[in-house]
């Protein structure tokens, strides 16, 4: 089970330390095997790796660059987030897809980078309204999936075991981001039970023995969290509003430790 908690561009520098300061005093269950991350913005790197270089928290970035390095004012490369610290790495949000027109093949560039760089990416797909109301969901979530593997798909096996033993995907409808609507559980389930099958389709034997986790992300919260971490192919949660409330997101990790 991970539970990861992306801040997004928030919040402001005192609550940040705040929020900081009380996850590193988290302790969690030591009989769970619970994984939790926050996503902080780039400007909390430093106080983040700072806060909770000795805790059960780890930490990671909301997106990098593709390129190592470069002219490519105001990103930040998977390498600098290594050294600063950082483990893992949200790409393919649909945020990052709407505002900054970025295309599966980009994404799956940045896939390849993070993963040479020791970071752990959690790849986001979802649909938006509009396909979800004309049923095409499914082919709509499994293209963007496939699109975005591709160049993990054209590694050798070895390579491809390797990175697929990294890889964290979440299914996130967009309609459901920050909106307070959440998937219904039947469908919630049955997008997830979509996508393992697809990525059983595309990688089959290379896959971890225990799957490559699927999250699940769209105004997770903590009186919902239960039912939906529940669900058999859930692997956890991709928290967005919810992680900047310590008292939601802490009950939402507890929840989590006992699945």
């Amino acid at each position: 089970m991970i539970i990861a908690g992306n801040w997004k561009m928030n919040p402001d520098h005192q609550a940040a330390a705040a929020l900081l300061d009380a996850l590193s005093a988290y302790t969690p269950d030591p009989n769970s095997t619970c994984k939790i991350v926050c996503f902080p913005p780039a400007c909390y790197f430093s106080m983040a790796n700072q806060a909770l270089a000795s805790s059960a928290v780890s930490w990671g970035a909301q997106n990098c660059h593709q390129e190592a390095s470069g002219a490519f004012t105001g990103e930040i490369s998977s390498q600098m987030i290594k050294e600063q610290g950082g483990s893992w790495v949200i790409l393919g949000h649909s945020e990052r897809r709407q505002y900054f027109a970025e295309t599966d093949a980009l994404v799956s560039q940045k896939i390849v980078a993070a993963l040479q760089s020791g970071l752990k990416p959690i790849l986001c797909v979802g649909e938006p309204e509009e396909v979800r109301n004309n049923g095409h969901q499914d082919s709509f979530t499994q293209s963007q999936l496939e699109k975005s593997l591709d160049l993990v798909a054209q590694m050798t096996p070895d390579a491809q075991k390797t990175a697929l033993a990294q890889l964290v995907i979440a299914y996130e409808p967009v309609w459901a981001i920050g909106t307070g609507k959440v998937a219904s559980l039947q469908d919630i389930e049955a997008m997830h039970q979509g996508l393992l099958q697809k990525m059983d389709a595309l990688f089959g034997a290379h896959l971890p023995e225990a799957g490559v986790p699927i999250l699940y992300g769209g105004s997770v919260n903590d009186t919902n969290a239960a039912d939906i971490l529940g669900l058999k192919p859930v692997s956890g949660a991709l928290v967005g509003g919810a992680s900047l409330k310590l008292d939601a997101f802490l009950s939402i990790c507890r929840i989590a430790e006992e699945e």
